[in-house]
């Protein structure tokens, strides 16, 4: 067997290989061994477990005494454990003192914490109420705050000093939120209880300690809006006006007066009235109807009249301007008296059978139904000094079958067929104012007088056709008098 030697060199090497290592270990940082701390407790305890378990089952129960339990304790011997310093009594007092101490901690908080001890509060040094506990001033100061609040004032309101202590003996009789606020307040000097706060839709104008003046105020201005109006008129604020009495800093106070007239320019009016008028009533036409007729006749059978109404209103106004008219009655003072009138159903434009003479200006004949220059003259030619342009109407009525211009020697003409077998017509026409297939009723102007076609002078040539054949138009219309044309 060989034998190998380590010279002293390299035992120096090794000696040094280990010191080295030792050093790397020693100089571990804490975070490095906190990690290695933690993972070591599971198998700790696992292994203290173990050991536990099998020695707990060795201890018979039956007469067990506490002098065997510290002696069985010590019998553990958990070397490098953490319960090896319970094999004492002196190790497990040393145990137990950390647990001991956090319960009583826990005690001492939940005795002082819990306990509704009465206490009393002085307010500047003076003593004002004893409470149940400090919730009760605690509510009692934010209430005054909140009321402060509403003030819309950047000025600091001061707050007294205030000194909780425990009541003298025998005193128990404790004070509500409300009496400590009431008690607060009455000790502060910079605050005014019972005052009346202005608010116009929500924005707060001041405060006044004299509430009847400021109702007063109000008052007055409502009654300044209505006073050249009727006893039925009323007025009222159309915003949110409103005096709200509570807690306020004594540096919004002022008088009563001056308060409304600085936020008067911000008052919005409501005034209502009664408005009493006379109208007329207008009367109802009645149409009774006549088939006889045309239905171009009309007359009157009744006259109408009107009669009066009496309308009240309840009239609205919003700062002077009308707003709103609502009528609340109507009161017939004179029924009106119904017209009655009667009117014609038949149709206009059917012939009456009764012709009328086609010129209104005049009935001046100065050729007739006769022969003429060796032919026959077919109609009657009306004329007049002036005559040019004078209207010329439907001798009846009826629908228009022609109107305007061709060769026949007419010019400018018109015929009606009335439909009952007759026709009109009428020539030599300046100008035409129907067109074919109008319906026309008698009387209405058709064309004017002229003297186009085959024609010798200003005149209207009218004929009369029955059942086709032309007839003396005289023996339907009458002339008044005859010129030699």
């Amino acid at each position: 067997m060989n034998n190998k030697f380590i010279s002293i060199e390299g035992f120096g090497e090794i000696k040094a290989l280990r010191s080295k290592k030792n050093n790397e270990k020693n100089n571990i940082s804490t975070s490095r061994k906190l990690v290695r701390f933690l993972k070591r407790i599971p198998t700790e305890v696992s292994r203290d477990a173990k050991v536990i378990r099998k020695k707990w089952r060795d201890i018979t129960w039956s007469t067990l005494t506490p002098a065997k339990f510290f002696r069985g304790i010590r019998k553990f011997h958990i070397k490098g454990s953490y319960f090896e310093s319970m094999r004492t009594p002196k190790g497990i007092a040393l145990m137990l003192a950390p647990v001991a101490a956090a319960i009583l901690l826990v005690l001492t908080v939940c005795f002082w914490t819990c306990n509704d001890s009465p206490l009393t509060v002085n307010v500047g040094g003076q003593y004002i109420a004893t409470i149940d506990n400090e919730k009760v001033l605690t509510q009692a100061s934010a209430q005054m705050h909140s009321a402060l609040s509403d003030t819309d004032t950047n000025e600091q309101t001061t707050v007294p000093v205030m000194q909780i202590g425990l009541p003298t003996l025998g005193d128990t009789k404790t004070s509500s939120v409300t009496d400590v606020y009431e008690k607060l307040v009455d000790c502060n000097e910079a605050v005014v209880a019972n005052a009346g706060g202005l608010y116009v839709d929500g924005v707060f104008y001041g405060a006044t300690e004299d509430t009847d003046a400021l109702s007063l105020a109000l008052t007055k201005v409502l009654d300044d809006a209505k006073a050249r109006y009727d006893e039925t008129t009323t007025t009222t604020f159309e915003n949110d006006v409103k005096v709200e009495t509570g807690v306020y800093a004594a540096s919004v106070m002022m008088d009563a007066h001056e308060l409304v007239d600085s936020a008067k320019q911000n008052f919005s009016i409501r005034l209502e009235t009664d408005l009493t008028v006379e109208y007329e009533k207008l009367y109802t036409t009645i149409y009774e109807y006549d088939e006889t007729q045309l239905d171009t006749y009309t007359k009157v059978k009744q006259a109408g009249e009107n009669g009066t109404q009496r309308i009240f209103y309840r009239l609205v106004y919003i700062d002077g301007m009308l707003a709103d008219s609502i009528v609340q009655s109507t009161t017939v003072t004179k029924e009106p008296v119904d017209q009655i009138l009667v009117v014609g159903t038949k149709e206009s434009y059917s012939a009456t059978g009764d012709f009328m003479w086609p010129v209104p200006y005049t009935r001046n004949v100065t050729s007739p139904y006769e022969h003429r220059w060796g032919t026959f003259h077919w109609g009657i030619d009306i004329s007049w000094n002036g005559i040019y342009g004078q209207d010329i109407v439907a001798s009846d009525s009826g629908t228009v079958t022609w109107a305007g211009w061709d060769n026949s020697g007419y010019g400018n003409y018109v015929i009606i067929d009335h439909g009952n077998g007759f026709q009109t017509m009428y020539a030599h026409c300046c100008d035409v104012y129907v067109s074919i297939g109008d319906k026309v009723t008698k009387g209405d102007a058709i064309a004017g007088v002229g003297n186009t076609g085959y024609s010798f002078g200003d005149h209207l040539h009218f004929e009369i056709i029955k059942n086709g054949e032309k007839v003396d138009p005289e023996l339907y219309v009458q002339a008044e008098s005859y010129i030699d044309g």
